[in-house]
């Protein structure tokens, strides 16, 4: 996840005028949360560890418990990112899209894991 933010953001960065560059890139910079992006990493570390290392309850709680905060924070930012005005700017409307796909993929992972039993 985290290298398809990063290379959204270097292609956009390219391929966007100097303008709508700048403007947007603040913009979508507020709008991702850097507590967002540790905990993402984090839980994804946390599903990592339970693959290898096999399924024990303390991991399984923690990987609900990073879920349960995580769910509203991420679908908050989708829908702030869908919202933005800079989808409509034909130079970064396509990371931007990149973006939202990410962020969603993200979002049903985190469903599915809170939608388990041991989550509940």
């Amino acid at each position: 996840m985290l290298l398809r933010l990063a290379l959204a953001i270097v292609i956009a960065a390219a391929i966007a005028p100097a303008g709508a560059r700048a403007g947007c890139q603040d913009e979508v910079s507020r709008l991702i949360s850097p507590d967002t992006e540790k905990m993402l990493s984090r839980y994804y570390r946390i599903t990592r560890r339970i693959e290898r290392e096999g399924t024990s309850p303390g991991l399984r709680a923690e990987e609900c418990r990073i879920a349960r905060q995580l769910e509203p924070q991420l679908a908050g930012e989708v829908e702030a990112l869908k919202q933005t005005r800079c989808r409509r700017d034909p130079s970064v409307s396509n990371m931007i899209t990149d973006l939202v796909r990410g962020r969603e993929d993200d979002l049903a992972t985190l469903r599915k894991a809170t939608s388990q039993p041991e989550c509940r």
